[in-house]
């Protein structure tokens, strides 16, 4: 199966190290439960795991469709992977993107 990277993504307005704040040493249950859509790496290992995990083309444009999900402003607040995952996909037929 193909994985996805940042190369992939549509929009480059991502960090590519830690947000401030951020402990990239701390791989603790927070950070298994959190996802920061503003680090590089989170939301190409969100969006790779999305279109690997949920019956969706695995195709290039399918990960790139969970990226514009991730960026509406109805979820710019929610940070929990689990809620992430419930709005993608309960979103990915809709007309929102």
């Amino acid at each position: 199966m193909v994985s996805y990277d940042e190369n992939d993504l549509i929009n480059n307005d991502y960090v590519n190290t830690t947000t401030k704040g951020d402990n990239p040493n701390y791989t603790a249950i927070r950070d298994r439960e959190r996802v920061s859509k503003k680090e590089l790496y989170e939301v190409v290992w969100f969006c790779d795991a999305f279109v690997k995990g949920y019956k969706v083309p695995k195709t290039k444009e399918s990960f790139q469709k969970v990226e514009k999900l991730l960026r509406l402003p109805q979820i710019s607040g929610v940070v929990m992977r689990k809620e992430l995952i419930d709005f993608v996909a309960k979103n990915w037929n809709s007309k929102l993107v």
